[in-house]
């Protein structure tokens, strides 16, 4: 074969070697489809309070209809730059039972600490920027649920919640629908599935359960039959008798 022939494959190969390391490059990249949790999820935050940048909670919820044993699950935290850290593992043999809320609290006396009247299941003491993020993983750290309030936090799904600011008020996110009817609302959006609430409103394992309220479904309204009109009877024309010729009479 040339020389010039050996050289154009070799480049070709070359070529084509780079040009599928950059697609795989690309394609590890691209974010990675999550389903919807049908376990645990983040059911209500906040990342600054009262007691400033460090008065923060972080409450868990079982959705689920059956205990799950949540020992050694992670609570990790990200700054808006994408850096993450792991903020608290929830200990050994650690049971929640459905509907019901675990909750941690960040124990900082700096900007803290955690200022609300029901006590935590655990504490941390590393805060949560104000844009940045949270996620609930597994031991192995895949992520269960995960909620951000800026595009660059490494912890969010679909659109992120707007930063509140460096406004120390009473007030947190809590996922919908909220209250006594649970927090069952989870479409891997964020800003769909959070609501601001005030004051905040964090539960622990001895708050009462609250189930997820199941949707009443619409009843479909099934259309009365019409009935057939039933067609009128055409009389049937008599016929007039014909009139019977009259005999002449032979003289």
């Amino acid at each position: 074969m040339p020389y010039s022939g050996i050289v154009g494959k070799v480049l070709f190969f070359s070529l084509f070697s780079l040009l599928s390391l950059l697609a795989l490059l690309f394609l590890a990249g691209l974010p990675s489809a999550r389903a919807v949790s049908t376990t645990l999820v983040i059911s209500e935050f906040r990342v600054r309070g009262p007691n400033g940048g460090n008065d923060e909670f972080i409450e868990l919820y079982n959705l689920s209809t059956a205990p799950v044993n949540i020992g050694g699950w992670k609570v990790k935290g990200s700054n808006n730059a994408g850096s993450t850290s792991v903020r608290a593992t929830i200990p050994t043999g650690t049971i929640l039972n459905p509907g019901c809320h675990y909750l941690l609290t960040n124990s900082s006396t700096s900007g803290g600490p955690y200022s609300g009247s029901v006590p935590g299941d655990q504490t941390y003491s590393t805060g949560i920027t104000d844009d940045g993020g949270i996620a609930l993983t597994l031991p192995d750290d895949t992520i269960v649920d995960q909620v951000g309030m800026s595009s660059g936090s490494a912890f969010k799904e679909g659109t992120p919640l707007p930063s509140l600011g460096s406004s120390n008020l009473d007030r947190s996110y809590e996922r919908k629908p909220g209250g006594a009817s649970g927090s069952g609302v989870d479409t891997d959006n964020n800003v769909a599935d959070f609501q601001l609430i005030s004051p905040s409103d964090p539960q622990n394992l001895s708050s009462p359960p609250t189930p997820p309220e199941t949707p009443t479904p619409t009843p479909t309204t099934t259309p009365s039959a019409t009935p057939s009109p039933t067609p009128s009877e055409t009389p049937t024309a008599t016929p007039s008798p014909m009139p019977g010729e009259t005999p002449t009479a032979t003289p």
